[in-house]
């Protein structure tokens, strides 16, 4: 029980630092100026909505979908830690990560409706980050103990996402660029040991003779 309850904080806080919904705030506000409560909630039901649907799916068929492609697992945690990294480090310097979205894609976006999906819902908050942390842990989830915890994860973070694009002008105007900047970078921390982490799963699956003593 033990190791379950470990399984499903150690994926919530880890989806919840790659989903990085806190971030989203400023970049969600520069996307539509001075947005009025009923845009946010729409916003935040839309998105929100997106990045459930989107998580669920790869938790569900994600591992199917790298076994049609003839991806291992262990390949898959080197290539997704190597892109958490990458996002952690870009997270560290107060910045969001080219992986997640470009300013092209931001400035493109000029209506609530036209953002919520892509590119708020996909790529800045459900993006290759997130989809690859949800794959890797259900690949590790045994029985119908730890998946339900994986379900329970991504809904308390589809929740959450909610919650702070619903808030974000009040949000915003509470903790300033300096206070996004800085919940972000200690995010990027926790991201860095993960990434690691997955990197080092990864390596030892497909080069066991490394790890074998």
């Amino acid at each position: 029980m033990a190791a379950d309850w470990g399984l499903g904080l150690s994926f919530f806080v880890t989806l919840f630092s790659v989903l990085n919904p806190v971030h989203a705030v400023p970049l969600y506000l520069a996307m539509v100026g001075t947005p009025t409560p009923e845009t946010n909630r729409r916003v935040a039901t839309v998105a929100s909505l997106t990045v459930l649907i989107a998580l669920m799916a790869a938790l569900l068929a994600g591992e199917r979908l790298l076994e049609f492609f003839g991806i291992t697992i262990f390949a898959f945690q080197v290539g997704g830690g190597v892109l958490i990294l990458m996002m952690a480090m870009s997270m560290l310097q107060g910045q969001v990560s080219p992986s997640k979205s470009t300013p092209e894609e931001t400035e493109e976006a000029a209506h609530w409706n036209s953002i919520a999906v892509v590119p708020l819902g996909i790529p800045i908050l459900a993006g290759a980050g997130s989809l690859s942390t949800v794959i890797v842990f259900a690949h590790h989830a045994r029985g119908w103990d730890q998946w339900s915890l994986l379900v329970v994860g991504i809904l308390v973070n589809s929740a959450l996402t909610y919650i702070f694009l619903a808030l974000s002008t009040r949000l915003y105007q509470w903790l300033g660029q300096t206070g996004v900047n800085v919940v972000s970078r200690l995010m990027g921390m926790i991201l860095v040991a993960m990434a690691v982490q997955f990197m080092a799963n990864g390596v030892g699956g497909l080069f066991p003779g490394l790890t074998a003593r």
